[in-house]
């Protein structure tokens, strides 16, 4: 058997106990030193697989399929940069727990620290950012094979393992890389008999969830009994089981549900938008809760932050699935590590209480704030960055998923969307949205590939929408959108700049705000759609907007719709927008 026979065996095994383990999608970036794999997922008929030209956009497609199907995404590469290139959606799916498998090509060991082209030392490249990695050997007989099929298993468990996160494998080969017709009656295989004729994976993990612990449950119980004014926070969550499981709980104790964006809950009808009040400061002084229970991770609104600063109540209990710490402000005085469902669950029936808040007067501000951001809404106004995500929200379908950028877009879906059913219309209304947003560390790279990989993951075509700098940033993914299953509603809004910065104090230094931390770029959008070949429309009304993003759903294409939008006035439209909330505040949470 020869070299070549060797590293296509050797390539094969690899794919095929991928695709076993439910690895079974491919993100591949063209290159030679990764032939071999590319061939062994061509030559695979139960692989499914989509080429990259960018292995950037590679990576944040595989992280938006994680994140969609709970199943790692292979990403196959070349050696050199081309690996170095996954990084940003590597920390991305570290930091928020999205399985992810990269399986990049090296060189062989002779041609490292030489001089080689294209070489750089590849081992462990992502650092503390994998659950795991490996330096592969180089194919050969003296390696056994059921060793090589255990470690691909070992790398699919770890990815898929509490918490999730990447695993990667790097893989030398030598010349000639080009594919060989195999034997596969040689006695190098003969270990593998079995494993070749069942088609079962090599070994199966499981992962149970972790249950808390009976004497953890009655401290819980015991702490919600005896508080005189709790609050429940629904932070990032995972799955819709925790959210529907938490959202119980809180309907169980009549308390207060903060539902995070990230959470799962802030789409779905019935959950009040705890948001507007939360930035009310009169409100922050006056509704003081002695236990806070925080489920799950991240929040996407400063506000609950600076409240638990000020608050600083008696018992502030985060439950996560999760081992990693998550304290950024170092004030939990209990940390709970179990199944959010098990544990919500678990603590039903642990109040008999009202909490001290007012519920009909809460409802009345809630109502009241919503006529408000609607009125921002009338059709014959200029379409806005809040009425464009007030409008998305009730526009929307189950039928489709949302994916909302980082920056102002998320800030504004969080605090201004609709989830409140109307007996006029109920088909405007959205029961339950199925939403995705990279908020393990909030960047605004690989968005545009994100969305893309989360609606392929879904099978359901979607809704993003995103900055004008974010879509810059990632431009090159246009070109995915055309090869998807589904098509994609994008909604650009282009405030000329990071429009963010105009609400932080650097705005206020005229001399350096516009050149340095506003960025305006002056772009085409129409220009960018239309290199790509993307249907595109620039709506100037709420009206026009409707009818515009209401005909791209019922459209098999993919489409942009800009909103064109002024920094200054977007802030001013902001902060008036929020006087008139907190002068409802005043009204109905303070009685």
């Amino acid at each position: 058997m020869n070299p070549s026979e060797i590293t296509s065996i050797w390539s094969t095994l690899v794919i095929e106990e991928l695709i076993r383990q439910g690895a079974d999608f491919f993100c591949i970036s063209p290159g030679s030193r990764s032939t071999p794999l590319t061939v062994a997922v061509a030559r695979n008929q139960k692989a499914d697989w989509k080429m990259f030209a960018d292995e950037r956009s590679a990576g944040f497609f595989a992280l938006g399929y994680g994140r969609a199907t709970g199943k790692p995404a292979v990403l196959i590469c070349t050696s050199g940069t081309a690996v170095a290139n996954y990084f940003p959606a590597v920390i991305e799916a570290s930091m928020d727990y999205q399985p992810m498998l990269i399986l990049s090509a090296d060189r062989p060991f002779e041609l490292l620290e030489c001089g080689a082209n294209q070489t750089i030392r590849q081992e462990n490249i992502f650092g503390s950012y994998t659950r795991w990695n490996m330096q592969l050997p180089l194919p050969s007989r003296e390696v056994p094979l059921k060793a090589l099929l255990s470690t691909i298993a070992y790398a699919v468990s770890k990815t898929l393992g509490s918490p999730a996160g990447p695993v990667h494998l790097n893989q030398p080969f030598r010349e000639p890389l080009e594919p060989k017709n195999t034997d596969l009656h040689d006695f190098w295989l003969d270990p593998l008999k079995e494993w070749m004729t069942d088609g079962k994976p090599s070994g199966v993990s499981l992962f149970p969830d972790k249950h808390p612990e009976p004497e953890t449950i009655a401290i819980l119980r015991k702490a919600l009994s005896e508080a005189k004014q709790p609050l429940i926070i629904a932070g990032s969550m995972h799955s819709s089981e925790e959210a529907d499981a938490v959202e119980e709980l809180a309907f169980d104790l009549k308390v207060p549900l903060y539902a995070d964006l990230s959470s799962g809950l802030r789409l779905k009808n019935g959950i009040q938008p705890w948001q507007l009040a939360f930035q009310s400061p009169l409100f922050i002084s006056h509704f003081k809760p002695d236990l806070v229970l925080h489920f799950g991770g991240h929040l996407i609104a400063k506000h609950p932050a600076a409240a638990l600063r000020v608050w600083n109540p008696d018992k502030y209990i985060v439950v996560r699935s999760q081992a990693n710490r998550f304290s950024p402000d170092h004030n939990v005085t209990l940390r709970v590590e179990g199944s959010i469902v098990q544990t919500s669950t678990s603590l039903k029936g642990s109040r008999s209480t009202l909490s001290g808040i007012n519920i009909l007067n809460a409802d009345d501000f809630f109502f009241k704030a919503g006529e408000e951001i609607d009125a921002e809404t009338l059709s014959h106004y200029p379409v806005s960055e809040i009425s464009a995500a007030r409008l998305t929200s009730k526009l929307i379908t189950e039928q489709q998923i949302l994916f909302v950028s980082n920056s102002m877009p998320v800030r504004d879906m969080d605090t201004y969307a609709c989830n409140e059913s109307n007996g006029e219309n109920e088909n405007l209304y959205c029961k339950r949205i199925t939403c995705g947003i990279n908020r393990g560390v909030s960047g605004i790279d690989g968005i545009l590939s994100t969305a893309a990989g989360f609606a392929e993951g879904h099978g359901k075509s979607g809704t993003l929408v995103i900055g004008d700098l974010a879509f810059l940033h990632d431009l090159n993914a246009l070109s995915l959108l055309n090869t998807l299953s589904v098509a994609l509603r994008i909604i650009v809004v282009n405030n000329n700049g990071g429009g963010i910065f105009s609400f932080l104090p650097v705005a206020g230094y005229s001399d350096i705000f516009e050149t340095h931390f506003a960025t305006p770029q002056n772009y085409s959008v129409q220009s960018a759609a239309e290199t790509f070949g993307i249907e595109y429309a620039c709506p100037k009304t709420n009206g026009e907007f409707c009818e515009i993003y209401t005909a791209a759903s019922n459209s098999s294409k993919s489409t942009v719709i800009e909103i064109k939008s002024s920094r200054q006035k977007n802030l001013l439209q902001h902060r008036a927008l929020q006087a008139r909330i907190d002068a409802l505040a005043v009204t109905y949470l303070y009685r």
